[in-house]
């Protein structure tokens, strides 16, 4: 068993840190952001961000992530 075939606890925990903040990144009109910064541009709280993140309308703008209905595309 060859140890250096095997990725390092740090390259690990990198990698999973990566998969884990493409989760919570939206492009908007062309930019990546957070869901955090669309909670703060929005002024509603992270999981209402993420639920408009996530319902669309797709492509995303501040227009629809900003207003409390689904705007049609």
């Amino acid at each position: 068993m060859d140890a250096t075939r095997y990725p390092t606890s740090q390259e690990r925990s990198i990698r999973a840190g990566r998969t884990r903040a493409a989760l919570y990144a939206h492009v908007v009109e062309g930019k990546l952001v957070t869901t955090s910064q669309i909670a703060k541009r929005a002024g509603v709280p992270i999981k209402t961000a993420y639920d408009r993140a996530k319902r669309g309308p797709f492509p995303l703008t501040w227009a629809a992530l900003c207003s409390r209905r689904k705007l049609s595309a």
